[in-house]
């Protein structure tokens, strides 16, 4: 069943914006009549197209389950080299993860400012985008511009438990942390690690430094390893 994300007009309907309208009656050659999905404001409909000029309409019908997981996860991000974030943008929107923000922590060798911070911002946004869609989701994870490790320490009081994965940790799982708390953050130092000191920052700031297991992951697949920790031991990938 194709899915489309759609703007609510009223109670039974919705618009498709132009991106999705396209795809729908050019790629797809879709018509009035035909059945589909509608993702709209976090939630997925049974829908069915119901007019094609001047736009397409969709008539909605029931609700359907929403695929969204029940912990709203937000990643920090150190920025990292080369094309990495394409990655991270995909892959950790597949998961799951809501929101995705750069951080710029003092062992970064990327810097991401100005005029290129936004262009790599509506270009991660576009890839979330295609991955939600891709994979499902019912909404589209917001892509941030890039903060400081004192920006992300102020943002800290917004959830409910912040998870730093270090290397340097040692016992302190996820599991060992996580007691159901619904709002977490995951915070991933970049290519160099996170310093001790930035680490005492956080800490100080209410962040649990926790280990991922005797392995080190690469900081791409730092955030989406722990991230699917998460939502395992949440129940979600049930």
């Amino acid at each position: 069943m194709h899915r489309f994300f759609a703007a609510r007009l009223d109670e039974n309907r919705a618009e498709l914006p132009p991106e999705e309208e396209a795809h729908a009656l050019k790629v797809l050659r879709m018509g009035a009549g035909d059945e589909c999905q509608a993702l709209i404001e976090g939630n997925l409909y049974r829908a069915a197209i119901a007019e094609t000029s001047p736009r397409v309409i969709l008539r909605l019908y029931d609700m359907l389950p929403s695929p969204e997981p029940s912990v709203t996860i937000t990643l920090y991000q150190g920025v990292p080299k080369g094309e990495k974030m394409d990655f991270i943008a995909q892959k950790c929107t597949e998961a799951g993860v809501c929101r995705m923000v750069p951080v710029a922590f003092s062992r970064c060798v990327a810097k991401w400012e100005g005029k290129d911070a936004a262009k790599k911002q509506a270009r991660f946004q576009r890839i979330a985008a295609e991955a939600a869609k891709q994979s499902g989701r019912a909404l589209i994870p917001e892509m941030g511009l890039p903060i400081s490790v004192k920006q992300l320490c102020g943002e800290m009081r917004n959830y409910d438990l912040v998870l730093v994965p270090w290397e340097e940790e040692r016992g302190n799982g996820v599991r060992a942390k996580w007691q159901g708390q619904k709002n977490v953050a995951i915070v991933i130092g970049p290519e160099g690690g996170i310093t001790a000191e930035e680490i005492d920052q956080m800490k100080a700031a209410g962040a649990v430094p926790v280990t991922l297991g005797p392995r080190i992951f690469r900081t791409e697949t730092a955030g989406l390893a722990a991230a699917i920790a998460l939502l395992t031991l949440s129940g979600d990938l049930e």
